[in-house]
């Protein structure tokens, strides 16, 4: 009896300290314009996150230019990636409002490579996908 009630315990004080993630695949693409390419194809995806949520945003170069994504609302940005295959992982933790995201190296943002990433109150719903 004492085993179990320490075994639930430790289950309920593991879950207790840890946010939940959510997580997004962009793939950069140059065909015809620039691009990032979210994991149902979408171009320049709206990314919905809730406030406070632990997010994680992997970005893998798809096309052999160099890229970064930044959201500088959020003071956050991507290491660069230069090779097809190539991945980054940023992580940080939402603030409610809109914000953009792009590349930043030149020309980029211009042609085409840029979406949004839209932080909800937690009591909120995500739009159906």
């Amino acid at each position: 009896m004492k085993v179990a009630a320490l075994v639930l315990i430790s289950f309920i004080l593991i879950g207790a300290g840890t946010a939940h993630a959510k997580t997004y695949l962009l793939k950069t693409e140059m065909s015809g314009e620039f691009a990032f390419i979210g994991e149902d194809g979408t171009k320049n995806p709206t990314l919905e996150v809730y406030e406070g949520e632990v997010v994680e945003l992997i970005i893998e170069n798809g096309d052999g230019a160099p890229h970064v994504l930044s959201i500088p609302e959020l003071a956050v940005k991507s290491a660069r990636v230069d090779t097809v295959g190539e991945r980054t992982i940023i992580k940080f933790v939402a603030k409610k409002g809109a914000f953009p995201y792009f590349c930043p190296l030149p020309g980029h943002r211009r042609l085409g490579m840029e979406g949004k990433i839209i932080c909800l109150r937690k009591e909120a719903k995500r739009r159906p996908a």
